[in-house]
C-alpha cells in the first residue's frame, strides 16, 4: 500500500505545483495559489509518511 500512496503524493504535489505556478485563471470564492500550496504540503506528508512505512514494511524481517 505504500505504493499506493507515493503515486497519489507525487500527483497531488504535481498537480498544486501547477495550480501554484503555471496556471493564470481565478475561481470566484476560492484562492487558486492557497489551494496548490496545500495540495504541495498535503503531497510532501504523504510522500514522507509513504516513505517511512516502506522503510518499515522492507525491514520488518517477513518473508512471503
Amino acid at each position: 500500500m505504500p505504493g499506493l500512496l507515493a503515486i497519489g503524493a507525487i500527483t497531488s504535489t504535481g498537480l498544486g505545483a501547477i495550480l501554484v505556478f503555471a496556471v493564470d485563471w481565478q475561481w470566484d470564492g476560492a484562492d487558486r495559489p492557497l489551494v496548490g500550496l496545500i495540495m504541495m504540503a498535503v503531497g510532501i506528508l504523504a510522500l514522507v509518511a509513504a516513505t517511512n512505512m516502506y522503510g518499515h514494511d522492507s525491514h520488518s524481517g517477513k518473508t512471503s
